[in-house]
């Protein structure tokens, strides 16, 4: 006889998973060490591209060097007494109009000074605006030294400054030159590079930056505040900007005789052109390194984790209560010998919690049965006491009633058709109950019943109302004052209706009220119709329509009690 041993095959045990994905992790390892060394590629790419960045601040520099030489040159002829001497005055003002002309950029105005007033200027009108405390700064600091570069100030929306020759002790020739020439298009031109200039101690000068746009207008005020905090380093140095709108690279030099600090501000894409198609190369390598890694790993986790998952739910599920928990897995691995296992084991402790619940309900139920159809034996022998009294004392009426009402009280308590019983048929009998403990204590208390005849058929379990009433009377027997009993019925929602039994007695003490809704088990503290408590009726209202339903208290010290039946709306089913 040949048998076919059957069991998990190389290719599907957990074992290979786990060593392919080790396998995996071994190659994501060896693609970073490659990452590692292709990040080694962008330094020397990097310092050539700084060196082309080094470019336009130089361009600049010199830029700025020569026109402010050309411009210390023209003022130094200007300035020449013999020059000056031999033109009148109608030719020397045609050559600072024909100098202003070539320049209008660059200069903002030429102007003669002559005994403490402005004499000549170009443009004519431009001396009418220069103040006298212009002119005697200028005539002071010009006459200490014979030549005087002014600091920075600005005119209308520009930045000047003025550089001023002293020709003799009366004459003096002046420049006010336009600093945003110094930054101007015909310097860097078709590159994406923007020029701030600033000065020594952070105050901006001017830029080539286009700011009609309001996104670039923007973006320019907050690259001047980045860029004043960078004014305190010296030399030529590297520095990365972010903004709002991106991140840029600045290079800064102050290699000038005014030390203004000169800013090459550009996109960090456009400053390393290079090293950026190396990025994207490498990020392109990366994404697709990452999407296949994605996707393998998706593939064996998925692989493994299904069933894990699965086991977990079911396991959770099962330390719940959830007998009826099973695993269901199509495939053949160890996983599988795991839910056989488990699933066995569950079968035996369902069968084993069947048995058991079946049993103990037949107890609670019998015990139930036992305690519901057992009449007091106090009860009963006072009733009858009072019924013989009755007789002795000629009440052949009033014995007749109570008869006729234990009699009913006894028939309802003993009946073995059901437990659950319509409100209808409740009322009526706890009527005769009333009638009884009436004709027992005579007007201790009063008894008022306003249930609608709209719930007289909903569902409710035997001796519900008559216990909860019983309660009422026995603790309001304390009470000097005649005790008025109400149980009355309204509609809790769509599924649901209240009964309450309220009574004006002296209420119940926490404790005590504790004592009537511990277990059934608990001998009564009176004697009344039988041993139903009130934990017995709460058990009896759960096991029949849910936990959601059942008793609730509210108790007021010296203003009574009431308490509260939830129970579901609709007809009862009881067999008459």
């Amino acid at each position: 006889m040949v048998r076919r041993l059957t069991g998990t095959s190389f290719t599907s045990s957990v074992s290979t998973k786990l060593f392919i994905l080790t396998f995996l992790s071994v190659i994501v390892l060896f693609l970073v060490i490659a990452f590692f060394g292709y990040q080694r590629l962008f330094g020397p790419i990097r310092q050539n591209n700084e060196k082309e960045l080094q470019g336009s601040v130089v361009q600049v520099e010199n830029y700025m060097k020569t026109l402010m030489n050309t411009f210390q040159s023209q003022l130094i002829f200007l300035s020449n007494p013999v020059l000056y001497n031999k033109m009148d005055e109608a030719d020397y003002a045609q050559l600072i109009d024909d100098m202003m002309t070539y320049h209008q950029d660059q200069i903002h105005g030429i102007y003669l000074i002559e005994k403490d007033n402005v004499r000549l200027s170009s443009p004519y009108g431009y001396k009418f605006f220069i103040a006298p405390d212009r002119i005697n700064e200028i005539i002071y600091q010009t006459g200490k030294s014979g030549f005087w570069w002014s600091p920075p100030r600005a005119v209308n929306d520009r930045s000047v400054i003025t550089v001023a020759k002293q020709i003799d002790a009366n004459r003096f020739v002046a420049m006010d030159i336009n600093l945003n020439a110094l930054t101007g298009p015909q310097i860097i031109q078709g590159e994406q590079r923007r020029i701030y200039l600033f000065t020594g101690q952070g105050k901006y000068l001017s830029t080539n930056t286009f700011l009609s746009h309001p996104k670039t207008f923007q973006d320019h005020l907050e690259m001047k505040e980045k860029l004043q905090e960078l004014t305190k380093t010296s030399g030529t140095a590297y520095n990365t900007v972010q903004t709002s709108f991106g991140n840029y690279t600045v290079l800064s030099s102050n290699q000038n005789r005014w030390d203004w600090v000169v800013f090459s501000v550009i996109e960090e894409s456009q400053a390393f052109p290079l090293l950026d198609s190396l990025r994207q190369q490498l990020v392109l390598v990366i994404a697709m390194a990452i999407i296949l890694a994605v996707i393998v790993s998706v593939w064996i986790t998925n692989y493994i984790r299904k069933p894990v998952t699965l086991i977990t739910r079911q396991f959770k599920a099962a330390a719940r209560g959830e007998l009826e928990a099973r695993i269901k897995l199509k495939r053949n691995d160890e996983f599988t010998h795991i839910a056989d296992g488990f699933n066995r084991m569950m079968g035996n402790i369902q069968s084993l919690f069947d048995d058991l619940r079946e049993a103990e309900e037949k107890k609670r139920h019998h015990e139930l049965k036992v305690l519901h159809s057992q009449i007091h034996p106090h009860f009963l022998n006072n009733t009858l006491n009072a019924i013989y009294c009755l007789g002795e004392t000629g009440q052949t009426e009033e014995m007749c009633k109570m008869i006729r009402s234990l009699m009913g009280l006894l028939q309802y308590s003993t009946d073995k058709v059901g437990d659950i019983v319509t409100v209808e048929d409740e009322l009526q009998q706890l009527e005769n109950y009333v009638e009884i403990m009436v004709l027992r204590y005579g007007d201790v208390f009063e008894m008022d019943i306003a249930v609608p005849e709209l719930y007289y058929k909903t569902p409710i379990p035997k001796l519900t109302l008559i216990t909860l009433v019983e309660n009422s009377i026995f603790y309001g027997l304390s009470k000097q004052d005649v005790n008025h009993i109400i149980v009355t019925a309204k509609s809790k929602d769509a599924g649901s209706v209240l009964f309450e039994v309220s009574d004006t007695g002296p209420g119940i003490d926490p404790q005590k009220l504790a004592l009537l809704t511990q277990e059934a088990s608990s001998p009564n503290l009176y004697k009344g119709l039988n041993n139903l408590g009130l934990r017995n009726v709460q058990d009896r209202i759960s096991m029949t329509f849910g936990y959601s339903y059942g008793l609730h208290f509210h108790s007021e010290p010296d203003e009574g009690l009431t308490v509260s039946v939830l129970l579901p709306v609709g007809e009862s089913g009881v067999k008459r």
